[in-house]
């Protein structure tokens, strides 16, 4: 089997065993590049020197995929800053593989490991290492450098467009983990504030349902380039994003919103194909109508009591609806569906804890 093969399957096996790493790790094209010593990634690809992966134990293999699929997750690309690099990539990997630890079960030989930083973030960590700290070693030991750092370059826009499509992928892998009941404990303490982004609206609606349109890996079909060597990897769809339901919160303290939302919500009409199925809810639902590329929403404002907004999910399962995203403008102020059914954005006019999916505040 050759290395990019060796890969493939290990990747595979990840998204079996350990989903939420594994659909994570989708995201990153493989690609050999002998001028990297080690491995490393630019957020996009997973890059890695032929002769150093063949060497590596096959678990080994699967931890290093992680190990960069994590500094992706946590952003460590654009966070260093004006830190000193070496001393700031001896944090991230600890930070790192203090996670994976707990997940395997092991740490691979001379990796940098500190129990010390238990639940540390890279920052945290940073702040309390020695300042001679280098890159080659770690309290006197001779540390195995897995990978090579890669910061991200670019305008403040591409940094942007970096970090929103992260936050989507784990928001993505999070409802998939727990589809499966996979998602690794490791993780819980730092979820929540991956999932709570202070991004604009606007642009994070665009890139959340962007990121769903280009990068929907479904399994059937299969994709077709691996099943010659009965790999079953999933395929990705086109820019189609197929059924999309936004939910409109109907209390009055949404009224001075919902143009502004749903412009947005019509500008995203104009752009995919799709379906989109608005249903406007208070304790019960309200009205529900259906638009497709190209349409206009034409939408009577009312303005009402209470809300709930379980009535809107239930109602999604009543009319047999399978969306490939949820968009849901509410106040907060309602109880909340237990279950994602499909990845969600909330877009809130009050701050409030949700469940599951993304939060992004409205302005």
């Amino acid at each position: 089997m050759n290395i990019q093969d060796k890969l493939i399957k290990a990747r595979l096996n990840l998204v079996l065993d350990k989903c939420f790493f594994g659909s994570l790790a989708l995201n990153l094209k493989l690609v050999e590049n002998n001028s990297c010593q080690t491995f490393g990634t630019d957020g996009k690809k997973l890059i890695y020197n032929k002769e150093f992966a063949d060497a590596l134990e096959y678990r080994d293999l699967q931890f290093i995929l992680c190990h960069e699929v994590l500094h992706c997750v946590f952003l460590h690309q654009s966070r260093r800053l004006e830190r000193n690099p070496e001393k700031w990539n001896i944090a991230c990997d600890i930070a790192v593989n203090n996670i994976l630890e707990q997940d395997f079960g092991f740490i691979p030989k001379g990796a940098v490991f500190d129990l010390n930083f238990k639940d540390m973030t890279a920052e945290q960590i940073y702040n309390k290492l020695p300042d001679e700290q280098d890159n080659k070693s770690y309290n006197g030991n001779q540390v195995k450098q897995y990978d090579e750092h890669k910061d991200i370059k670019g305008s403040k826009s591409e940094i942007d467009e970096f970090e929103k499509d992260w936050k989507i992928n784990t928001s993505k892998a999070e409802n998939i983990a727990k589809e499966s009941g996979q998602i690794p404990g490791s993780m819980n303490i730092f979820i929540k504030d991956l999932m709570q982004p202070k991004l604009d609206w606007r642009a994070m609606l665009r890139q959340f349902v962007n990121s769903i349109a280009k990068n929907d890996y479904r399994w059937n079909p299969p994709n077709k380039r691996f099943v010659h060597n009965d790999m079953y990897m999933p395929s990705m769809t086109s820019e189609a994003l197929g059924d999309v339901v936004v939910i409109l919160d109907n209390s009055g303290s949404t009224m001075q919103y919902q143009k502004k939302f749903l412009s947005e919500c019509n500008g995203i009409l104009q752009q995919y194909d799709m379906t989109l199925h608005l249903i406007t809810v208070d304790t019960e639902v309200n009205s529900y109508k259906t638009y497709n590329k190209g349409d206009r929403i034409d939408l009577e404002y009312k303005g009402c009591g209470g809300t709930d907004i379980r009535v809107a999910f239930e109602y999604i399962k009543q009319k047999y609806i399978n969306p490939s995203v949820i968009v849901c403008l509410t106040d907060g102020y309602t109880e909340f569906p237990e279950k994602e059914t499909a990845p969600t954005l909330w877009i809130l006019t009050d701050d409030c804890e949700v469940p599951f999916g993304i939060k992004v505040m409205v302005q």
